[in-house]
């Protein structure tokens, strides 16, 4: 009996052993499966986007890539990332930065593979002081030809030197007091209109013609009893030409003020004429002899075209290369 007992309790361990997978220690370990490998991007740009002039960061600015990539938000303070493991069509690859209140700004961005950080990405506050009404007549040429098309920005690149041609046309020498407030003229245009990014990088006198140089504006006077205009100048040709009529916009022994200097060189750095009469480039000067000094308006139009590249166009779109972008062709327009 006691045999019989002992045989049923070995029988009912093997099958209990047997449901526990045949082995007294426990089951056996499995592998740990490898995850998968995260893939990187080829290439990357880290920045910030910025209100244009005041330098604020601008939160929550939209950067839409022009090719396939989604669009990318920046962060509360400005910050955005924009990359991917396939490379853009084109160097430098297009994009949009938007963001409500703001005028959208067409750029380019230069990537390389790796990674590229502290890019600054700028966009105009479609807001006092501001005015996109006032910029267009500056910059885009919408006061004189309001029909357009828009004209491409024409600021100069680099630095200008100045020869101003002591004799008129007829060989007279041009009076030293108009020289002196003409010369001082040059000297406080350039760094006004250009947001003191450039300074004239020369000023010389001569009594020669001297030739059409890069780099270089050439100032003429003229004694014309039958003009009716004080001075005209190519809309930022490089290189530049002004001309200046004596006895026209005089009072005295000032036969030339600075202001209608500061006007013509305003001309010759890319702007163009505004209805606001407080300001420099209004058509028509004020008959009291001014010294010139830009308003308000135009020191900071001026500054915000003298951020962007030359053929910049109409709203705010940077061109890839220089050429027109179906603007209007960039040849040289005499403006009075």
């Amino acid at each position: 009996m006691a045999r019989a007992l002992q045989t049923a309790l070995a029988a009912t361990c093997a099958l209990t052993l047997c449901a526990c997978g045949g082995s007294p220690n426990g089951p056996a370990p499995q592998p740990t499966p490898t995850p998968p490998a995260t893939p990187t991007n080829t290439w990357s740009i880290a920045g910030q986007v910025v209100a244009t002039g005041s330098q604020q960061r601008v939160a929550g600015a939209t950067i839409t890539p022009g090719w396939s990539l989604a669009a990318v938000n920046a962060d509360e303070q400005g910050t955005f990332g924009l990359g991917d493991r396939t490379n853009p069509p084109a160097m430098p690859a297009p994009a949009t930065i938007s963001q409500p209140g703001f005028i959208s700004h067409d750029v380019w961005l230069a990537w390389q593979a790796g990674a590229r950080a502290n890019v600054t990405l700028e966009i105009i506050r479609d807001a006092l002081p501001f005015s996109l009404e006032f910029y267009q007549q500056f910059v885009r040429d919408m006061y004189d030809h309001p029909s357009g098309p828009p004209s491409f920005l024409r600021r100069w690149e680099m630095a200008p030197s100045f020869y101003v041609r002591t004799v008129d046309q007829n060989g007279r020498p041009v009076e030293p007091e108009v020289l002196a407030v003409t010369l001082d003229a040059l000297r406080r245009a350039v760094p006004a209109y250009t947001a003191d990014r450039y300074a004239a990088a020369a000023i010389e006198t001569g009594t020669d013609v001297r030739p059409t140089t890069i780099g270089w504006i050439n100032l003429d006077f003229r004694r014309e009893s039958n003009s009716r205009i004080c001075g005209q100048s190519f809309v930022g040709a490089n290189p530049g030409t002004i001309t200046l009529f004596e006895d026209i916009c005089s009072c005295g022994s000032i036969k030339v003020p600075g202001s209608v200097t500061m006007h013509e060189v305003g001309h010759a750095l890319g702007f163009f004429h505004v209805s606001d009469k407080n300001s420099l480039m209004y058509p028509f000067d004020s008959g009291f002899c001014r010294a010139g000094a830009l308003s308000a308006a135009e020191s900071f139009h001026a500054a915000i075209a003298y951020s962007r590249p030359r053929q910049n166009t109409d709203p705010d779109k940077d061109p890839s290369s220089f050429r027109s972008l179906g603007a209007r062709a960039d040849g040289p327009l005499v403006e009075r």
